[in-house]
């Protein structure tokens, strides 16, 4: 018995046929991915392309919005950390190291600069055994699979007779868009966990070319001129119908013209864009819930779910 009123007991082995393949470092992988990672002892002029170095490098150089100041990377250094991992344990602090970058800011105007160092967070610090310290707590790295970047296409489930129909746009890096189709045969946009939106909202904001209504049914549907006797109450409308004597609008664009079609004879039009064949309507059921008008109102839309509570 210890000092400590530990016991430790002799263990013999009797077995006849040794380990057959000697242990290896089961921790080498993830030591060698952090060393690679940081390269903490690499000089900052000699450090590869690859790991925290690649990430700044592909961040830097910032321009301001005016394109009159200009703010480059130069590099990065780890300080001593504050506290030891026995006092991080107890205080349940994370241990690691200061990171501080220096950055370099130049006006373009003057060709003035300044170079300062940035604090920007404690580097968690990998321990002999390939753990961590998080808050306290000791955690390691597990490694996951990931999805390969692509567009999958699956049917999320069978509604009646009609299966709802869903696709995801998977890219290396950045966010997840998901669109599936809603029971309502309604076409929604989902950005990474932010609520579900109109696919048209999504569509407005992707190019200015599909800035209206009109411009999207025309792109998913074909259209025709029509005059105003052979119009029927099951039409709908490509474009807005207004009347060139009072200029109010009788239609908006994709609507159908149902009990509106007294009013449009009576009226002094001739003829209006209809939609010739409609075939799916889920372009038009998204329309009809898409409160977004323009590209420029689309964008804030998106804006504002992704970034709640900044102003844009």
């Amino acid at each position: 018995m210890t000092a400590s009123g530990l016991i430790f007991k002799e263990i013999k082995s009797f077995s006849k046929v040794g380990d057959a393949l000697p242990v290896p470092d089961l921790v080498r992988v993830q030591r060698q991915a952090y060393e690679r990672f940081l390269q903490e002892t690499v000089e900052p002029e000699k450090r590869k392309g690859e790991g925290l170095e690649a990430l700044f490098r592909e961040t830097f150089p910032i321009e301001s919005y005016a394109g009159d100041v200009l703010l480059e990377y130069l590099y990065y250094d780890l300080g001593r950390p504050r506290y030891t991992p026995e006092e991080c344990r107890d205080l349940r602090l994370t241990f690691g190291r200061p990171m501080r970058i220096r950055v370099r800011m130049t006006r373009k105007e003057t060709q003035e600069s300044l170079e300062e160092s940035i604090y920007l967070g404690d580097m968690p610090i990998m321990m002999g055994g390939g753990e961590f310290i998080i808050n306290g707590a000791t955690r390691v790295i597990v490694s996951q699979l990931h999805r390969s970047p692509g567009v999958d296409f699956v049917i999320e489930s069978q509604q009646a007779d009609r299966p709802l129909h869903a696709a995801r746009v998977i890219p290396e890096r950045g966010s997840w868009i998901e669109i599936n189709v809603s029971k309502r045969e309604l076409l929604a946009v989902r950005i990474d966990q932010s609520s579900k939106m109109p696919a048209t909202t999504f569509l407005r904001a992707l190019d200015a070319a599909f800035s209206s209504d009109v411009e999207i049914i025309r792109a998913f549907y074909p259209t025709t001129m029509m005059s105003v006797g052979q119009l029927k109450p099951t039409m709908i409308t490509a474009a807005a119908v207004v009347d060139p004597g009072t200029g109010e609008e009788l239609l908006p664009a994709g609507a159908q013209i149902g009990e509106a079609i007294k009013k449009l004879q009576a009226s002094d039009l001739e003829e209006i864009e209809v939609v010739e064949k409609a075939g799916d309507p889920i372009i038009l059921n998204t329309l009809s819930e898409d409160t977004s008008r323009s590209h420029e109102e689309a964008l804030l839309k998106i804006y504002a779910r992704l970034r709640p509570g900044n102003p844009p």
